[in-house]
């Protein structure tokens, strides 16, 4: 039977404060949908408009985040992720004194400023500290706590807007995220930001991308152009299924807030099964192309059905969570594709370049989905999601294709 080593404990330590801060910083990016409904009605603003501070917040961190990627590789991954957790727990307290659309707009956009340190310096920790063979599963759990938050920010938001009131909600959870800031600040030492684990010919490289010039190079080469490309995709694939399920199952099928906060918390949790399951995967087989196509294939016909017909609520939540979860396996081959084809050192750079990708994507479809409500055409919340995460196939097997072709030639 096939076994895997387990992780020690100084590794789960380090996994540990990671993941609950990037568990973190997905709540955050996710914070505003689930309240929609509600912010729309304090504000008096129309879909398109509501959806602008996501928008911005996605160009802030877009802009900055591969500077930030490269501060990361020199400064230390440590204290920028510190400075990011509470600089973006604060931010969103602050959401909950605003008197105006506009503030709550500024506010969230230095909340997605301060996201920029999360996955550069996330992945630097990682790959510094875990050992190679259980570095697909370090990137599962990690990845696993980024979809825990998405499954959490709905129940959470509206739990306590129940109790309370929206502003109460905000200033709660950004407390959350400014003390969790300070723990891992005292916490600090377990993690380290070098790459020791592996010694042979990665680190023979690692001088050669340190410069401005040589680290341009290597984020414009073919094999991560296409991951940045793949980010893209999948990023639009799945921004509108994110943010717009819920106003969509409403136009589309009349479903009240609550079931379609329930779908949308059933493609978060299937996504975090997903991940946590593509882990074993990625660690026992690698980024395989065949892992690419059952999933991204699977996940896109599911979005069509669903938005093709008018179903059953119990399917609609069982189509919904199954494309979750096939989305979620392919994350960790996907991040193990990508620590493949970036030479050691060079993580911060190359997660911050690929991360610019993510969050430009998701700041241009943002007011797109927005239109396409605004107009009356949910459907095609459903049918445009699942063209690009087809569409993110051809990027995955073309860097892998060319990630074997270069170790063949050395």
């Amino acid at each position: 039977m096939f076994r895997l080593p387990a992780f020690p404990a100084q590794e789960l330590k380090v996994i540990g404060l990671i993941s609950f801060g990037h568990m973190l910083s997905h709540f955050f990016f996710f914070v505003l949908p689930p309240l929609y409904l509600v912010l729309k009605g304090e504000f008096q603003v129309s879909y398109t408009v509501l959806a602008l501070p996501m928008a911005i917040y996605t160009i802030a961190a877009g802009v900055t985040q591969t500077p930030v990627g490269f501060w990361v590789d020199r400064v230390g991954a440590r204290k920028l992720l510190i400075a990011g957790l509470i600089l973006q727990g604060l931010s969103i307290a602050a959401i909950g004194l605003t008197t105006t659309f506009w503030q709550l707009m500024a506010l969230y956009t230095i909340t997605g400023i301060a996201n920029t340190v999360f996955h550069p310096a996330d992945y630097a920790i990682l790959s510094g500290s875990i050992a190679k063979e259980r570095l697909g599963r370090a990137f599962s759990l990690h990845l696993a706590s980024g979809n825990l938050g998405w499954v959490f920010v709905p129940g959470v938001m509206i739990g306590l807007t129940e109790l309370w009131d929206w502003r109460t909600a905000f200033i709660i959870v950004g407390m959350v995220g400014f003390l969790f800031g300070l723990i891992v600040w005292a916490c600090s030492a377990t993690m380290n930001e070098e790459v020791t684990k592996d010694t042979s010919g990665e680190n023979k490289k690692a001088a050669e991308t340190n410069g401005l010039k040589d680290g341009m190079a290597l984020l414009f080469s073919f094999p991560i152009m296409m991951c940045f490309a793949f980010f893209i995709m999948l990023t639009i694939g799945f921004t509108g299924i994110r943010s717009f399920m819920v106003v969509a199952l409403n136009q589309l099928y009349g479903l009240s807030d609550i079931i379609g906060n329930t779908v949308l918390t059933g493609f978060m949790a299937g996504s975090f099964v997903g991940v946590l399951i593509g882990g074993f995967v990625a660690d026992k087989y690698g980024p395989r192309v065949a892992t690419a196509v059952g999933t991204l294939v699977g996940a896109a016909v599911l979005l069509v059905f669903v938005g093709s017909y008018d179903l059953p609520v119990i399917v609609i939540l069982t189509a919904i969570t199954l494309s979750g979860i096939l989305q979620g396996i392919l994350l960790p081959s996907r991040d193990l594709l990508i620590r493949a084809v970036t030479p050691a050192g060079s993580m911060g750079k190359v997660v911050g370049f690929l991360t610019m990708g993510m969050m430009m994507a998701a700041a241009v479809v943002q007011p797109i989905f927005g239109w396409l409500m605004d107009i009356n055409e949910p459907r095609w919340v459903f049918w445009l999601s699942a063209i690009f995460v087809a569409g993110a196939l051809f990027c995955f097997s073309s860097a892998r294709t060319s990630n074997k072709q270069a170790a063949v030639a050395e």
